[in-house]
């Protein structure tokens, strides 16, 4: 009897600790969101392109482009173009 329980008992488990993983990966970072660097302008189709960390690039619409400069850090989050703000951290 013991040995019929035992692989149902593992099976469930590692669906349940898969699951668990696959949560917490997911919450690290919003959907739809994309930060990174401003690599390039394009003031004539009022347009930036952005590359987040891993190297791909995003190109978005603005309707003032003459507020990012390059290499500023950005955030991108519904459509919308926003430089990054860096917490406060620590004091005097």
């Amino acid at each position: 009897m013991k040995m019929k329980i035992f692989p149902v008992f593992l099976i469930v488990m590692l669906f349940v600790f898969g699951t668990a993983v696959k949560g917490l990966s997911t919450h690290v970072e919003e959907k739809g969101t994309v930060k990174g660097t401003v690599t390039d302008i394009k003031a004539v189709e009022v347009e930036l392109t952005v590359k987040d960390e891993r190297g791909k690039e995003t190109k978005v619409r603005t309707k003032d482009p003459s507020v990012f400069r390059l290499g500023d850090r950005v955030v991108i989050k519904d459509g919308k173009v926003m430089k990054e703000v860096k917490p406060i951290t620590g004091g005097y």
